[in-house]
């Protein structure tokens, strides 16, 4: 399996922010070892799912936190961004795997 890909650091985000992603990183990097380390595809695809939702949820807070005056925009428009290149990989992911079995149920015995 390949690895998870580590967070990149913000720059000059305050310490709540940068923990708060740093606990992110190592619990999504932990997921990612267990559910390699069983090997089955359930457990894969739920943790991929699991990290689309810390992803998204991670750009509303921080989205909140720069809209109050406490994170800076910069980050908020970086996580926006990567909740939505996540949810644009998790759709073409979902597009592939209904095709492919469109086309396995097409075949002739």
């Amino acid at each position: 399996m390949i690895p998870a890909i580590p967070s990149i650091p913000s720059i000059g985000a305050s310490e709540s922010v940068g923990a708060a992603q740093a606990a992110a990183s190592s619990s999504a990097a932990g997921t990612a070892t267990d559910a390699a380390s069983s090997g089955s595809f359930e457990n894969m695809l739920g943790q991929a799912i699991d990290s689309l939702n810390g992803a998204t949820n991670s750009a509303t807070n921080l989205s909140l936190e720069a809209a109050a005056g406490n994170a800076s925009v910069a980050d908020a428009t970086v996580a926006s961004t990567e909740a939505d290149l996540d949810t644009q990989l998790a759709s073409a992911l979902t597009d592939k795997a209904v095709t492919a079995l469109n086309t396995i149920m097409n075949m002739q015995a």
